[in-house]
Order: C-alpha cells, then sequence, then structure tokens
C-alpha cells in the first residue's frame, strides 16, 4: 500500500489544530488523527457532492466514494 504524504499531512494538520484547540491533552493522537480524518473525508465528499450538481437523496454515495479513496491513497 502506498501513501499519500500530501494527504497524511493534511491529516497532521488539522490533527495538531484540533488538539491545540482542545488544551493539547496529553495521550489522545490517535484521537485526534481520526478525527482529522474523518473531518476531511466530510469535506472530500461535501465538495464532490458540490460539483455533481448537489444532487438530493445521493450524498451517502458521495461519502462512500470520498472514504473509499482515502483509504486507497
Amino acid at each position: 500500500m502506498h501513501k499519500n504524504t500530501a494527504i497524511a499531512e493534511r491529516i497532521r494538520q488539522t490533527a495538531y489544530f484540533m488538539w491545540e484547540q482542545d488544551g493539547r491533552p496529553e495521550g489522545q493522537a490517535m484521537a485526534y488523527w481520526l478525527r482529522a480524518k474523518e473531518a476531511l473525508i466530510r469535506q472530500l465528499a461535501y465538495d464532490r457532492w458540490l460539483a455533481g450538481g448537489a444532487p438530493p437523496d445521493s450524498s451517502e454515495l458521495f461519502w462512500t466514494e470520498a472514504e473509499r479513496e482515502l483509504l486507497e491513497k
């Protein structure tokens, strides 16, 4: 599996920002990484949904595609 360093860096920066905003709690690195990853998936899905014309009742499809793409990179 190939790792996309650009995506990993985006997740890392977002996780760090969230961690700082919460007062830098210790021992929560994985929780913040996962929160940041979910935020990126949501953003990708939303952007694709908008680019696709914001069709009603198809947001789940865009969410699944964004998550799959992120996992493959």
